[in-house]
């Protein structure tokens, strides 16, 4: 990563021109469904799309107030491989252990591991925060919104293996 007065400009700018591929290609791919089909990429996409050109004028207005001293209080700036390993490999994992084991289980996980391994201090929040969150929507989801929580495959076995599902 860079720490002169550029800050992350060059960083930002890639990952700002992959973003807006990605949303183009959605927008591009959903052209030949048909139109019930193609709304929902459609509007992901142009929403996406969007969100990239507002960054993207954000930060040209933002790139010429930058100066050294902002690179060197941003904790980012002495950040190790540890913390981008997490930030690439999270969403891959956790819509892993998702498929495997379930809501509850990958939420709690992430909501507890994730911000440990980016190098928060504060756990005790962590905890507090993850339970909760994790909680009220294994509580509104099924009862309020009428929507089951995915199991995953692990707790659909041990839901048939013990013979827990309702018949």
């Amino acid at each position: 990563m860079s720490t002169d007065s550029r800050g992350y400009w060059r960083e930002e700018l890639a990952l700002i021109a992959i973003l807006l591929v990605f949303f183009v290609g959605i927008v591009a791919l959903s052209y030949h469904l048909p139109f019930d089909a193609r709304l929902f990429p459609l509007v992901i996409g142009t929403a996406g799309i969007l969100l990239t050109l507002a960054i993207v004028i954000e930060q040209m207005r933002g790139h010429g107030a930058r100066d050294a001293t902002t690179v060197d209080d941003d904790p980012a700036a002495k950040a190790d491989w540890p913390r981008y390993a997490t930030a690439l490999f999270a969403a891959p994992v956790f819509g892993l252990m998702f498929w495997l084991v379930g809501f509850v289980v990958a939420s709690l996980a992430a909501m507890l591991l994730v911000p440990v391994l980016m190098g928060y201090a504060n756990r005790r929040q962590l905890v507090v925060t993850a339970l909760l969150t994790v909680a009220i929507l294994a509580l509104i989801s099924p009862y309020l919104l009428n929507v089951d929580l995915p199991h995953g495959l692990v707790g659909d076995w041990l839901i048939d293996k013990l013979a827990l599902r309702a018949s």
